[in-house]
């Protein structure tokens, strides 16, 4: 397959991946043009936790939640904690750094159903749960970040805890309400119907975890994220300012609050996916154009949304 360089290229490239009609909103130098249904309701998984490290910075820069605070501090006491736990942050778990495992304690990974809905169990009983039969991988805030979706979904979880309400009030009152995001929503109502290898297949939700994964919203309001992301005088501008400051450096990549830089930081964003939907949010810093991506559950997403930005 040869390189994106324009939307037909990109549409012809996913067609051949077996994305049914995606939705791309692409801006450079030239304007923004886009394809597809960009205001449909997409699943857009793993970006929601973008989303949550701003809540986070949001509680941060307004006071009300220091990001060094271990998390512990807003757990039940009842809880018997494993080795270590008690040495996580706010900040660990935003940047993959806490030593939790990828997924939580409890999910079931292997059988015929196993990818049908497989975080919709996580109940707060069984959140309180997981937390008690974790293993954690390594000391936190030690060594690169370990991609954890358990993190994630735990902190969405806890800062709920620590302004007493859940998570999802929390983070329309502070961060979708303040955007405009008015597609934003946890619900299925205008869900596009997701497919997996050509058949039609369920939405995945998050139970308390939705933090980590459970946001849905239209491709024209994630491409308005990335614009606001970038705006210096938008109400949420400092929240932003702290999600984007780089918090581990590796070679040629590098992680913020969610945030992921590659390209010797030269690109920034996320992409998330569920078993029926794809999903890529990326800004290019140098030359200031941008991408959204969404797809089905198959692969080829990403690579086109970064020859885009090329």
């Amino acid at each position: 397959m040869g390189k994106v360089v324009d939307l037909d290229s990109a549409s012809e490239r996913l067609a051949k991946a077996k994305h049914l009609d995606p939705a791309i909103i692409w801006t450079n130098q030239s304007g923004t043009q886009s394809i597809g249904p960009i205001d449909q309701r997409w699943e857009i998984g793993s970006i929601t936790k973008v989303f949550t490290a701003l809540l986070l910075a949001k509680l941060h820069t307004s006071n009300r939640l220091d990001m060094a605070t271990p998390v512990a501090q807003y757990l039940p006491k009842s809880l018997v904690l494993p080795a270590n736990f008690h040495q996580i942050t706010f900040e660990h778990l935003a940047t993959h750094r806490s030593g939790l495992p990828r997924l939580p304690a409890g999910m079931k990974l292997f059988g015929k159903d196993a990818m049908v809905d497989p975080y919709a169990i996580f109940s707060q009983e069984r959140v309180y749960q997981a937390i008690q039969e974790t293993k954690l991988k390594r000391t936190p805030g030690t060594k690169g970040p370990r991609y954890s979706n358990y993190g994630f979904g735990l902190l969405g979880f806890v800062l709920g805890l620590s302004q007493e309400q859940t998570y999802e009030q929390l983070l329309q009152s502070e961060v979708l309400t303040p955007l405009g995001l008015t597609s934003a929503t946890f619900t299925d109502e205008g869900l596009r119907v997701g497919h997996a290898r050509n058949k039609e297949v369920s939405p995945w939700h998050m139970g308390d975890f939705k933090a980590m994964g459970g946001l849905r919203m239209t491709a024209s309001d994630l491409d308005k994220f990335l614009v606001l992301s970038q705006d210096p005088n938008h109400e949420l501008s400092a929240a932003f300012a702290e999600t984007f400051k780089i918090r581990y450096q590796a070679k040629r990549s590098a992680i913020g609050l969610g945030w992921m830089f590659l390209k010797d930081n030269k690109i920034v964003g996320h992409n998330g996916g569920t078993r029926g939907a794809r999903t890529e949010a990326f800004i290019n810093l140098e030359t200031n154009s941008r991408v959204v991506v969404c797809g089905d559950g198959n692969g080829g997403t990403f690579p086109v949304a970064i020859d885009l930005l090329s």
